[in-house]
């Protein structure tokens, strides 16, 4: 639908998050990629402003402060519940359920809908949690009958309610006896869930969009007629080759192996830190000789990494997005021990800069790390991980700028606003007629 003083198609962006931090800084640069094909629109939970950006809200900000209140006086009382009871509980993985009831989305799907006042070519749906369930999508259908694009952040949209199913093949069953919610009911409501979700995605002309590993699962769920490949968008301008030399000399790196990590989710099982503990920990027996030149540089306000004590450790603290760039830039090598992760978006990024990256074979890594632009380790297998690094730092400089290049290269092509934007148009095209 045309509309505008250039005559450009219409888009609508839906996500359940929204603020004027780095945090949605996705959201802005794929805002900024499309729009110079289309009018985008961007329709979020709460009211944002932001310059020169079309922005609605489903609550206003009156809605946002009540809301706020009532969430310190729910958390207060679960920790306050917590101190009560007192009781040993069975630890279990985080499966992250931020909703298990598809029929009841969190915000009532009709002030989603009558925010709806255009024609649009097509909608995105970015982050559904806290705002809809697949009876939005149903809803936001019937009213625009367009299609829809649904780029998955995690694994929500292929399960019957949880984010991350860790070991769990329940998906392939429909769900039901979810070990997230330690059920045994065979039509828990997880099954019920799914089969609801699996109803509603029938009727609707939507694709699911992901990476390979995320496809792969999807895949196996049965939820999805539709699916196509999809990888985070990174700003090529940020993030940046640049002259490795004289960023060591500026933060006195000077003949230092720099090897980068983020501390964020320190004590969250999903990131893998033992795993990289353990993986140091190896390289400090297997190459003592390498020890005294390597510096770990961690990234974040997060909580401090113990078990490092034989390295030189140097914390950053909290960067933003020019500081992130400059830091992989400068790092000899990005490791990422995430063991469960549609991402991470630092992977994209320290590639984006040229920098390799050391993972495990899940997420995003499967289809980004590869001989040219770092090493893929065996799933949780430590070894393999120190075997990654220890192999990337002992390159030939030459090698390791032919790395960097083909790290940039690569990255240009599927994340860069022109990389990103082709694969959203591509899915949006094949979709279209249907």
């Amino acid at each position: 639908m045309e509309s505008g003083i250039n005559k450009k198609p219409n888009i609508l962006i839906i996500t359940s998050f929204l603020s004027n931090d780095n945090s949605s800084q996705m959201i802005w640069d794929v805002t900024k990629s499309l729009e110079d094909y289309y009018c985008v629109d961007i329709l979020s939970k709460y009211p944002v402003k932001k310059e020169f950006f079309n922005i609605y809200s489903a609550y206003s900000n009156y809605e946002k402060l009540i809301h706020s209140y009532f969430n310190i006086l729910e958390s207060k009382f679960k920790s306050f519940k917590k101190k009560i009871i007192k009781s040993v509980e069975k630890k279990t993985l985080p499966y992250y359920f931020f909703g298990i009831n598809e029929e009841k989305p969190p915000v009532n799907p009709k002030r989603i809908v009558s925010k709806i006042d255009k024609e649009y070519d097509f909608i995105l749906i970015f982050f559904w949690q806290g705002l809809l369930t697949s009876k939005t999508l149903q809803e936001i259908y019937k009213k625009t009958k367009k299609p829809l694009l649904l780029i998955a952040a995690d694994m929500f949209p292929m399960t019957g309610g949880c984010s991350y199913f860790w070991d769990c093949d329940r998906l392939k069953n429909s769900c039901g006896k979810c070990p997230g919610i330690s059920s045994n009911n065979e039509n828990d409501t997880t099954r019920k869930n799914f089969l609801f979700k699996k109803e509603i995605l029938s009727n609707l002309n939507c694709v699911f969009l992901g990476n390979s590993w995320q496809i792969n699962h999807a895949k196996k769920s049965g939820l999805f007629k539709n699916m196509e490949k999809i990888y985070p968008i990174v700003d090529e301008d940020v993030f940046k080759q640049r002259d490795k030399l004289l960023l060591k000399q500026k933060f006195n790196y000077s003949n230092k192996i720099v090897l980068f990590f983020g501390a964020l989710g320190v004590n969250d099982p999903r990131k893998g830190f033992q795993y990289l503990l353990d993986s140091l920990k190896l390289l400090s027996e297997l190459r003592p000789d390498l020890i005294k030149n390597i510096v770990l540089l961690v990234a974040g306000s997060g909580d401090k990494v113990e078990g490092l004590d034989k390295f030189e450790v140097k914390y950053t603290g909290h960067l933003t997005f020019d500081q992130l760039a400059e830091h992989y830039a400068l790092a000899d090598v990005f490791l990422s021990p995430s063991i469960q992760d549609a991402g991470p978006m630092m992977l994209n990024q320290a590639l984006m800069c040229g920098t390799p990256a050391v993972a495990f074979n899940i997420g995003t890594a499967c289809d980004i790390i590869n001989d040219n632009t770092g090493y893929l380790a065996k799933y949780k297998d430590s070894k393999d991980f120190c075997n990654g690094i220890i192999q990337i730092i002992t390159k030939s400089d030459t090698e390791l700028q032919q790395i960097s290049e083909i790290c940039r290269i690569q990255s240009l092509e599927r994340s860069s606003y022109k990389g990103f934007r082709n694969g959203i148009l591509t899915s949006y095209n094949k979709i279209k007629s249907n």
